[in-house]
């Protein structure tokens, strides 16, 4: 009886959920997309000073303000400029937190470029939590690279 289930079961449809995604549609988290380079690729220069965050803090404070104020207002001639703002985390937090932490401090920084009249389409924020890239930053940090 075993035998027979088995067989009829292998003729019903397969749902589409449970095929396989057809390759153009996976998306590769880090890798270019839409003219924005891998934070991974080693060609990509910081645009200015990174970051610097308190331990398990993602808010602003007054010298991350004017840091950022300063960057916007020399980017202005150039607004459609794209730029990738990465975030990192210390090494020490679980790994969803930190990679939640590190999204939220990117975040954070896109909010304030926006307002300091950047557009909002040329922003494009990661959160590498503590999954560092070989060159990449140690921890507690946010760096915005320009794209070109």
């Amino acid at each position: 009886m075993l035998p027979l289930l088995a067989s009829s079961c292998s003729s019903l449809p397969v749902p589409s959920f449970m095929k396989s995604p057809a390759s153009e549609a996976v998306v590769f988290a880090l890798g270019p997309r839409d003219g924005y380079t891998s934070p991974l690729n080693a060609d990509l220069k910081p645009a200015c000073p990174a970051l610097v965050f308190d331990s398990a803090d993602f808010h602003l404070n007054s010298t991350h303000q004017q840091a950022l104020h300063d960057f916007a207002k020399e980017m202005l001639p150039n607004k459609k400029a794209r730029l990738l703002i990465a975030g990192y985390a210390p090494p020490n937090l679980p790994h969803d937190h930190a990679r939640s932490l590190s999204e939220r401090r990117s975040l954070a920084v896109r909010q304030k470029l926006i307002e300091n009249g950047l557009e909002a389409a040329n922003l494009q924020t990661v959160g590498f939590g503590n999954d560092f890239s070989p060159s990449g930053p140690s921890s507690d940090v946010v760096v915005i690279y320009r794209q070109n």
